[in-house]
């Protein structure tokens, strides 16, 4: 890690309600920077409910208080935090093993520099009301469900294996995407808190973060329930894509990577005394593939196409008063390449840029829509770039070493023999290529993606 002295640092002072934060920290106040979701959190409600679980929600949601509110520097990625949170079990929270693990998990996650201090809190938080709904006797796995492909693709592919011992644990964009009238029988409706930042505008947009947030949230449903396993629905070129390749050259993403997953398992053990393990059933499968699985074997296939999988913040691709998908970010460059790959189709105006076949990045986008800036388009080549280098990497002098260090990533994090790993990772990645070079063929000679692709190369 690079060294602390050149990191930019802040140090966050968390505080309860009529509590003063030390001098020179940055205040977060519970109740105004953190609030918590009465009915949300009722849904977590179950007999095996301990203050511990509420101090590791506001952990979560102090750490996306962190990353949100201190931008990165352009110069060197990482930051410093040092963080003072009052828990109910300072003890508990203070111990070595507890504290090493969150800690490496948080800086292989985030590429920053964590300190925690615990402290006890001055007032109890009140537990959620007994829960009025029957939580599973016989659960066996929960999976982070959200209105993402992958996500609901999974779910289904899941579901016809466990049937109702597969519980959903609701992480998506809305506050809640069940209707009213179940939200009262279904547990874990939504994340049971919302995190607001002086001025409501992101500092840093990277929100590393949220993998922390929805495994935090996915282990306390797990443990609630005393269930073992958390189906991770993240598809290869998403889980591992990322970590192998890092869109726009920045640091590893290991939001859904085994590495990640690996030292959250050893967190949650140390804090609660309970065994987790994720699985990833997608991990070695195209996005296409797992698309493709879900439309011919899953009643509810059809529904894929009212999922969302784009980054951007819905004010930022709004046409004519109507939410859209932009089009053109890493994620939304993906899900195009997957629906094409799966022989499906998508209307026009699913996204604000509706042509990729355009002659220029301009001319793709909707006539009606307004917010061209030079940003948007940067952060669109670097997504394009990212799929063309992943497609192009087995035959990089590069792979070798890449391949190196990831297989035995993947080996140890998976307690999987490496040349099983090799092989998996050299199909993963030859699947990517053919799916991505007939994806680019058909938009075009003439098309913008195509001539960005030339350029770069």
């Amino acid at each position: 890690m690079t060294n602390a002295l050149q990191l930019k640092e802040m140090t966050v002072h968390v505080v309860e309600p009529g509590e003063r934060r030390r001098k020179g920290a940055v205040a977060c106040r519970l109740e105004q920077n953190i609030k918590f979701d009465i009915a949300a959190l009722e849904s977590f409600s179950s007999k095996k409910w301990q203050p511990v679980v509420f101090d590791a929600l506001v952990v979560a949601a102090v750490v996306e208080f962190c990353d949100r509110s201190l931008a990165r520097s352009s110069m060197n990625w990482g930051r410093r935090f040092v963080v003072h949170i009052p828990v109910h079990e300072p003890f508990r929270w203070s111990d070595k093993s507890v504290g090493g693990s969150l800690v490496r998990a948080l800086n292989l996650l985030t590429g920053d520099d964590w300190h925690f201090e615990f402290r006890a809190r001055k007032v109890a938080a009140q537990p959620p009301a007994q829960s009025r709904m029957e939580f599973p006797s016989n659960a066996e796995a929960v999976i982070a469900f959200s209105d993402g492909m992958d996500s609901r693709a999974v779910d289904g592919l899941e579901r016809n294996r466990l049937g109702q011992r597969l519980i959903r644990v609701r992480v998506g964009n809305k506050k809640h995407d069940v209707p009213l009238r179940e939200r009262r029988q279904v547990p874990f409706a939504a994340i049971p808190y919302s995190v607001r930042i002086e001025g409501e505008w992101n500092a840093e947009s990277s929100a590393r973060s949220r993998g922390f947030k929805f495994s935090v949230v996915s282990s306390m449903a797990a443990y609630l329930i005393d269930a073992h396993d958390i189906i991770v629905p993240e598809s290869g070129q998403g889980a591992i894509g990322p970590a192998i390749l890092p869109v726009g050259h920045g640091y590893e993403d290991y939001r859904s990577h085994p590495v990640f997953t690996a030292l959250m398992e050893r967190f949650i053990r140390e804090l609660l005394g309970h065994q987790i393990q994720y699985r990833f059933p997608r991990l070695w499968m195209t996005k296409a593939e797992t698309l493709r699985e879900f439309v011919v074997n899953c009643s509810d296939g059809a529904k894929w196409i009212k999922t969302r999988s784009c980054w951007q913040q819905s004010r930022q691709v709004g046409v004519s008063g109507a939410q859209r998908q932009c089009g053109i970010c890493a994620a939304c460059v993906l899900r195009r390449l997957s629906v094409h790959a799966a022989g499906l189709q998508e209307p026009r105006e699913t996204y604000v840029w509706e042509s990729l076949q355009a002659t220029t990045w301009e001319a793709g986008a909707s006539k009606d829509f307004k917010r061209l800036t030079s940003s948007l388009r940067e952060y669109a080549i670097a997504g394009v770039l990212h799929f063309e280098h992943l497609a192009l990497i087995r035959k990089s002098m590069e792979y070798e070493l890449l391949k190196r260090r990831h297989t035995s990533e993947l080996a140890r994090s998976l307690a999987e023999d490496s040349r099983v790993i090799v092989q998996r990772l050299d199909r993963l990645l030859e699947q990517h290529s053919l799916e991505w070079f007939a994806f680019t063929d058909a938009l075009g000679r003439e098309s913008f993606v195509r001539n960005w692709i030339g350029n770069a190369l």
